[in-house]
């Protein structure tokens, strides 16, 4: 399931039989003094290869690479900044490259958010799919599955967030960080129900996402897999 830990013939199974392909997409940034650095990936990692092990696939490994973060935004350290033009060619030549490799459905997942960024990595999804018809692509936020049932979710480093890590690695979470009282999000980089996030509510959001997600891929890939050409091969 996860590629950089597969051999070319595990490859080549899922080739044949699931030629599905998830991208996790992330940032390193400032998320509270109770979250590390990397939370926007690897809680959206964590989600996508539960959603892998529902759908099948490959997860490809997370992509540390985020614009519009908390460092322009708030002058906040430990937060790596790119630009948009970076990142909207970082993800087109990923999807170009797994074209190549013969993935027949692409779900790009974002754990970073901003609209921005959002906007940048879509911009590259576009560039790609106005030369290919195929392979199907879709990008989405890890909270948007749960929005289609009326659940909240995307803040930054809040309840939702800093639960989902809680539920996933709770050992890189310490709540303990956080200053007393009412939170100041402004000052503190993280939104202010940030005391409120429980590793149950972390699992719950983490249902959601399999369960909202999953049909919705799997249609994908049979769309994708219906519509395939048979005499296109790799790199036409």
């Amino acid at each position: 399931m996860k590629y950089e830990e597969m051999r070319p013939d595990q490859i080549n199974a899922v080739l044949r039989e699931t030629p599905l392909a998830y991208l996790v997409w992330g940032a390193h940034e400032w998320h509270g003094a109770h979250n590390p650095t990397g939370l926007d990936t690897l809680k959206a990692y964590h989600m996508t290869l539960d959603l892998c092990r529902e759908t099948g696939g490959v997860v490809l490994p997370p992509v540390y690479c985020g614009y519009q973060t908390m460092k322009p935004w708030g002058g906040f350290s430990h937060t790596l900044e790119f630009s948009k033009a970076l990142v909207t060619q970082y993800v087109y030549e990923h999807l170009e490259n797994l074209y190549e490799e013969g993935f027949k459905a692409i779900v790009l997942v974002m754990g970073h958010y901003g609209s921005k960024h959002v906007e940048a990595v879509k911009e590259g999804v576009a560039r790609f799919t106005e030369r290919h018809r195929l392979p199907r692509v879709l990008a989405i936020t890890d909270y948007e599955p749960a929005s289609w049932v009326d659940v909240r979710g995307g803040d930054h480093a809040g309840k939702n967030e800093t639960s989902l890590l809680l539920h996933y690695r709770p050992d890189l979470v310490d709540l303990s960080r956080l200053p007393e009282g009412a939170l100041d999000s402004g000052r503190e980089g993280c939104t202010a129900d940030a005391k409120e996030a429980t590793a149950d509510h972390g699992a719950r959001l983490a249902r959601l996402f399999v369960e909202q997600a999953a049909p919705r891929v799997r249609a994908l890939l049979g769309e994708a897999v219906e519509g395939w050409p048979a005499h296109i091969s790799r790199g036409e």
